[in-house]
């Protein structure tokens, strides 16, 4: 008796052992890192004999909570023989912390955990202060927010001024995200508060609140001049001078304005004017010269003085005028022959100096017209001439596209600078060959039936020349495929036909018809339409009714009126072509 006893408690020893090593989380959890709004996934893969599979109890916690997974909106759990995940959706900051998987079998129990990071944009610096104010320096503090999950690398530190709260300013240099204590130059003759911004990778944070103390700078000259100083040509008779305003930050005191200088070029004495308005950008003055070459400054000053910074000198023109030259010998090109829409062009290159130019040279303008029409419709192309090198040779070669074909056209050509064209050389005279018409307009189904084709169109809107007739061709059309394109016999041959009617179709068959009108010089573009025979079932014959719909024979109505459509379409048949086509 005795001896068993041993024997089970042995036997009981090693059942306890086996016991102890049911469960095992196989792979431990690993830290995830995540950005606001993306997902979080932790995978707790299980290790337990295959008889134990069923009896296996799996749990999730957050923070020691057990979460509920039921919460499909934010948890989702997927499992998978031996792994088991935990997603957690559009994760934010309170998802941040430390995730537990607990895996159990019977009172066996194995768990592992891992912390989530939820990155963010930092929050906002809180307590932002004016330190001390002196001069035409600040020193500022503040106290970091929290960092949200990746550490603040910069901090941009804010102002405004107390004429435009609402508009604020980067300072122009950031600070490391280590510091909360800097100093900030500022512009003379302001009052000024601040406010924080926290960066890190993932973004800014929110303008922290702006400092209850303000800090003002004393007045002082200012320390620059107006940039983008330049003259414009285009008022005859006067010398405009331009530049760009500078920003109230940069006036530094009070009456601020600008004091404007020219003078003609190699003049000696410098003439001016004051600009009592920061926010103007030009003054203009009556001269005699015509494109006259003047040199210029803009300086800035306010009651304190001008200018620490000496302005520069730049130079420009008065405005420009007519030019008073025309180009001589202007005729069509000999060399090339007047196409239905193109004519080239010959004429003397003309002096480009300034006191016949009266401006920057920029090349000539290429007049033309219908005849017909006269010089009110006149359309004017501008030929632009690259003079860098100094010259454009002694005659000017141009082609002119986009001409109507058989018209009687007239041209002329004018040299411009950089704002006017001046007087006209001689006009020309000539007449463009026919070409190649247009499609035929509004092509559409006047009647069809279960082996005809009624079309009807207008002709086209520029015939390009006389017309003398009009092709017409069809094909098969199944789903996506076209068949070969079948030209109908015999051809239009009288240009005041405006319709045709295609016999011999197979019913219930989709045709695509082709219309182009024809002039001596060829064919031009198709007009198109696609077209289902009729199938006999519901009507044998369909026409268009006077609402411009088409409507079989037997439409429901009283049959004096069918009687009174069927004849109309007769009488219009009776003034078209009919067409067959015969099948081989």
């Amino acid at each position: 008796m005795k001896y068993l006893t041993v024997q089970l408690l042995v036997v009981y020893h090693y059942f306890f052992i086996i016991v102890s090593s049911l469960i095992k989380i196989d792979d431990q959890l690993r830290n995830v890192i995540v950005d606001k709004g993306e997902r979080a996934k932790f995978i707790c893969k299980i290790v337990t004999h295959p008889l134990d599979t069923d009896r296996i109890r799996l749990h999730w916690k957050h923070n020691g909570k057990l979460i509920n997974t039921s919460d499909h909106a934010k948890f989702v759990v997927k499992s998978e023989k031996s792994k088991h995940t935990l997603v957690i959706k559009n994760v934010d900051q309170k998802d941040g912390g430390v995730y537990m998987c607990i895996a159990a079998v019977g009172i066996d129990m194995d768990m592992s955990s891992a912390h989530l990071t939820v990155r963010n944009a930092p929050d906002p610096p809180v307590d932002v202060q004016v330190i001390t104010c002196h001069g035409h320096s600040a020193e500022i503090m503040w106290t970091p927010g929290a960092s949200n999950g990746d550490p603040i690398s910069k901090y941009i530190v804010q102002f405004n001024t107390s004429e435009n709260s609402n508009n604020w300013f980067n300072y122009f240099e950031e600070f490391p995200g280590d510091m909360n204590n800097v100093f900030v130059e500022l512009s003379p003759w302001g009052t000024y508060s601040f406010r924080v911004i926290a960066r890190n990778s993932v973004g800014m944070s929110k303008p922290s609140q702006s400092t209850v103390r303000n800090c003002t700078t004393p007045p002082d000259r200012p320390d620059g001049n107006p940039k983008d100083v330049r003259t414009r040509t285009d008022r005859k008779g006067m010398l405009v001078i331009e530049w760009t305003p500078m920003h109230r930050l940069l006036h530094h005191g009070p009456a601020f304005c600008y004091h404007v200088y020219w003078r003609p070029k190699g003049s000696t004495y410098w003439q001016s004017a004051v600009v009592a308005d920061p926010s103007i950008s030009y003054f203009e003055k009556e001269v005699e010269t015509v494109y006259g070459y003047y040199e210029i400054q803009v300086k800035s000053e306010n009651s304190l003085g001008e200018s620490y910074q000496p302005a520069f000198v730049y130079q420009g023109h008065s405005g420009e005028d007519e030019p008073l030259i025309s180009p001589k010998d202007f005729r069509l090109d000999p060399s090339y022959p007047v196409e239905p829409h193109t004519a080239h062009f010959i004429w003397e290159a003309v002096d480009t100096a300034e006191d016949k130019i009266r401006g920057s040279f920029r090349g000539y303008q290429l007049r033309y017209w219908k005849s017909s029409e006269g010089r009110f419709k006149m359309k004017n192309v501008d030929i632009i001439i690259d003079t860098s090198d100094g010259s454009h040779g002694t005659d000017v070669r141009v082609a002119l596209a986009d001409l109507p074909a058989y018209t009687a056209l007239r041209a002329q050509v004018t040299v411009k600078n950089s704002h006017y064209a001046g007087p006209p050389s001689q006009t020309i005279d000539f007449f463009t060959p026919e070409g190649e018409p247009g499609p035929v307009r509004k092509l559409h189904t006047e009647a069809y039936g279960m082996s005809y084709v009624l079309l009807k169109w207008l002709p086209p809107d520029e015939p390009n020349g006389l017309l003398i007739g009009y092709d017409i061709g069809y094909q098969t059309v199944s789903g996506k495929t076209l068949g070969s394109i079948q030209a109908l016999k015999p051809q239009i041959t009288n240009p005041s036909k405006l319709g045709a009617r295609i016999t011999g179709l197979d019913a219930d068959h989709e045709y695509r018809f082709y219309v182009w009108a024809r002039t001596a010089a060829g064919r031009g573009d198709s007009a198109y339409l696609d077209i289902k025979t009729a199938d006999g079932k519901r009507a044998r014959n369909y026409y268009r009714a006077a609402n411009g719909q088409l409507e079989s024979a037997y439409h429901d109505e009283s049959s004096d009126s069918s009687h009174r459509t069927v004849c109309s379409i007769l009488v219009i048949s009776l003034t078209i072509i009919t067409l067959a086509v015969f099948h081989h």
